[in-house]
């Protein structure tokens, strides 16, 4: 499971995010198995699948298959955030609210009527979320080994970019993932040097960022996962 782990700390980087709560976000909708196919409900999308619960369209509009590489599944859930209006150093609100309600800012919408969890996006972070957070620490730092389903296939590891969250945070040398909990205690302890980092990162992604997103996709509208 070391790519995945290195997958989702990679993407929270991009995404200027704790990546404790990127990783809480894939345990949830995995039911805490970290499953890359997972199954999920069958809603008027079809079945849902993968590590946010891709409805078919979305699958096919993001590229998202079995067996691909958890990298590039991870990448495609960025696309897709980003498509929901999801924003560099955004918090979990709207970091679920784009997964689950197809939008940032939807705090009180519910998926229920569609196979979901009973609970608005906002009930679920606050009230739901918990145990998930624990996996997720857990899962990043190592010491939890998510149950796999037997026949999912085999994902390629994931190279992480040329600055770790060690140097966005403090110029330190490339981290590990056994590094991430000091890496994320320096995070919490030095919030002023973590938020400087932050703006500069933006700054330098701004433009490319933009870029891509035009290359990529014609409209800035996105489908809610479940609808």
């Amino acid at each position: 499971m070391d790519d995945l782990r290195q997958a989702i700390i990679a993407s929270a980087q991009r995404l200027q995010i704790d990546p404790r709560d990127l990783a809480t976000v894939v345990s949830y909708e995995t039911a805490g198995t970290f499953d890359p196919w997972k199954a999920g409900p069958v809603t008027q999308h079809g079945q849902h699948r993968g590590l946010i619960q891709w409805g078919e369209p979305q699958r096919q509009r993001y590229g998202v298959t079995q067996g691909m590489p958890v990298a590039a599944q991870m990448q495609a859930a960025e696309r897709y955030l980003a498509d929901a209006g999801f924003k560099p150093g955004m918090g979990m609100l709207d970091l679920y609210s784009a997964i689950n309600a197809g939008r940032v800012g939807r705090y009180n919408a519910s998926d229920a009527g569609n196979g979901g969890a009973p609970g608005t996006v906002r009930d679920k972070v606050e009230q739901q979320f918990g145990p998930h957070r624990a996996k997720a620490e857990a899962f990043l730092g190592g010491s939890f080994t998510p149950q796999m389903a037997a026949t999912t296939p085999g994902s390629a590891p994931v190279v992480p970019g040329p600055t770790s969250l060690v140097n966005a945070v403090a110029g330190a040398p490339m981290a590990r993932p056994d590094d991430l909990g000091a890496i994320l205690a320096l995070a919490d302890a030095d919030p002023v040097k973590k938020q400087q980092s932050k703006m500069a990162l933006r700054q330098q992604q701004d433009a490319a960022e933009k870029a891509r997103r035009a290359a990529l996709f014609g409209g800035d509208g996105v489908a809610s996962l479940y609808g």
